[in-house]
Parts: structure tokens; sequence; C-alpha cells
């Protein structure tokens, strides 16, 4: 079942465009300048989507290859067509949050998610990284597809030694210091690329978030700066640019292994860090090395990829068991509260009571 991803005052425009970031050579897929594929998402009245144009979210091309990578029988009409209107802007400024998917998905992995903040007021744009989405679409008509050299790199051992490793790490005996001690051992064995690639990742969202102000300047309100999310390797990468980026203010990841070579300077931006029970141990770094409000919520009965909107497009088994509601709306949730507060300057309290969800203050 399909929530009601449309919670705020707003009705939702979204419109896509594609940039080239000339300082920089991919080192993947076919070579050639680094170049980025980005989907906005923003607020409209509900007047201006009365009789407008809708477009399919996914072009042809990338429905086949989103259905490939994840194994799908059909993309949902509900998610292949939502909220497509390619609309002008409200004559109003709303904060900018950038969001980043994760490893071999797409831009429009969270659609109902960045829809939903859109709804409440923000301008959210997601970022497309060449070559390790399952597909992109740019606007000279080219497109990239997942670099398969890649599969073969993901990890530097046998996956027996690799699956073994990964046994000792969730063991739910260890203290959040140990399990990111055991998570800093595991990442130097088994996964040099994934730790190598969030900083460029990082690069991809940060070209993307200049070029965003840059081109809607008149709408985007920057008084308490820009605030980022992600899912997965797009989580840890919304973590290292809070860490290291002043660009940023806050942000959240979403159920993303913290990847990453990281010194002794601290992280001063406010912080949400959300997990599935069985991925703790991987994601403790935010809660160390930190001067700013940090915090933790934990989804009970929830799979990796179920945080996206596969949640809706796969059996249980792989995403997760607990209700489709329950869980986009303390998706939703954690996003709007999180950024009303450090975004907009809300006072209201972020922790919130859950019997499938624990939110937690760490710091």
């Amino acid at each position: 079942m399909i929530p009601n991803y449309i919670s705020g005052k707003y009705a939702v425009g979204t419109a896509c465009f594609s940039l080239t970031d000339e300082s920089r050579e991919d080192t993947l897929g076919k070579g050639g300048r680094r170049k980025i594929a980005v989907r906005m998402y923003y607020p409209v009245t509900a007047e201006s989507v009365q009789g407008a144009k809708r477009f399919p979210v996914f072009s042809e091309n990338k429905a086949q290859a989103v259905k490939k990578a994840f194994y799908l029988k059909k993309i949902p009409d509900e998610i292949m067509n939502a909220q497509q209107y390619d609309l002008p802007m409200m004559d109003e400024r709303f904060p900018l949050v950038m969001f980043s998917h994760g490893y071999n998905s797409y831009v429009e992995a969270n659609t109902l998610l960045c829809c939903d903040m859109a709804s409440r007021g923000y301008i959210v744009a997601s970022v497309g990284h060449a070559n390790e989405a399952a597909e992109n679409d740019y606007e000279d008509g080219s497109t990239d597809v997942f670099d398969a050299s890649l599969r073969r790199r993901m990890y530097d051992r046998n996956l027996f030694l690799v699956a073994i490793d990964q046994i000792r790490l969730m063991d739910r005996r260890l203290d959040a210091r140990q399990a990111l001690d055991r998570f800093n051992v595991f990442q130097d064995k088994n996964c040099t690329l994934f730790k190598e690639r969030v900083a460029e990742w990082a690069k991809d969202i940060r070209f993307a978030a200049d070029a965003v102000k840059e081109r809607y300047a008149q709408f985007i309100d920057t008084d308490c700066g820009t605030g980022v999310t992600g899912h997965s390797l797009g989580g840890a990468a919304a973590y290292y640019l809070c860490r290291y980026d002043d660009t940023f203010a806050c942000g959240i990841n979403i159920d993303g292994a913290v990847f990453g070579s990281y010194d002794d300077t601290p992280m001063t931006k406010p912080f949400c860090q959300i997990c599935c029970r069985s991925n703790i141990n991987l994601e403790t770094r935010p809660f160390f090395d930190t001067e700013a409000d940090t915090y933790r919520v934990v989804f009970d009965d929830m799979q990796h990829n179920g945080f996206t909107d596969l949640k809706f497009m796969m059996p249980p088994l792989f995403v997760g068991k607990l209700d489709n509601n329950v869980l986009h709306k303390n998706l939703s949730y954690c996003h709007t509260r999180f950024f009303d507060i450090y975004l907009k300057g809300s006072h209201k309290a972020f922790v919130r009571e859950g019997s499938k969800v624990h939110y937690k203050r760490i710091r």
C-alpha cells in the first residue's frame, strides 16, 4: 500500500537538470568530466497543479534499469507518476535540503520522502552519482548505468571472509565505541572502495548544492544554512559533509554504514542517525567526536532498502515487516521535525515516543 505522502499544506512540483564538473575527471564508466544529475522537489500552490500536465517520474530506460537492479516486476503507477509537474516555483523562500541516494540506487529512490518534505516547505535537490546509480538521465540525452566493474571491487577479500568479519561486527554485546573500533578495522580490511568513494560523493553533492543555490537563489532561504540527508552511502556522504564542509548546517544519515576517513576534527553540526536494528553497529561514528546535538532513531522490523521507496515495491522479507504507513510517517517526521529545528528555528522537541520506532538524544 502506498501511503499518503503529501502531508503538508503545499502541492509539489518537480524538475530535472544536469551538471558537469569540469574540474574533475571521472575514473568510472567511460571517463570524461564528472556528470551529476539533479531532481528538484519544491512547494507549489494547490491551484497551480489544477490541469497541469503530468510526466512520468522515470524514463523507460531508468524504469528498466531499476527493475533489473532490484528484481522488480513493475513499478507502481503511484510512484511512476508521483507529483511530476514541471511548474514555476512559488514567489517565496524555503530552506534547501540536499539528498543523496545509496549505492547502485537512483535519484528518485526516495521520491515519497522528498515530496512530503517539499509539501512541508522545503526545496529538496536529489543528486545522482554518475556510473554508481542504476541509471542516470542527462539533459543532453545521454545516460549512464552502474559501472559493472565495480561489482568486482566492492570488497577487497573473498566474500566468505567478509561475511565472517561482518558477523563479528554485528555482535550485539559490543558497546558503541567497541563497534566503531571494529568497524574501522572492517572497512580497512574489506571495503576500501566505499571508504574512498564517500569523499567523491561529497564533492558531487557540494557541486550540485552550489549550482542549485545559484539557479534558484531568489527562492532559497539560506539564513540557517543548507541541510543534507541521504540513504546508505549517500547518508555517509551527508555525515562527511556536515563534519568537513561549512556549507552544510545539519544532516541526517538514513541507515548508512559511516564509511570514510576521518581525522580529529570534531563534528560541530547537529546530526541524526537513522538505522534499522540490525545495522546499529555499522553506524555509531556520529556519536563520537562531536560538539553538537546528536540523535539516534532505531526502526524495528526493518531492512536496509526499506528506507527507500522500495518499501512499497518489494516483499517484506527484503524491506522489513514494519507497516508502510508507520515507516513513512516516522521517516518523514524525522526529516521535517529535525530540519524545522535546525533550518527554520522551530523550538519543538525532536524526540518522541513510538512502539516500533525508538528516538534517543545521544548528546
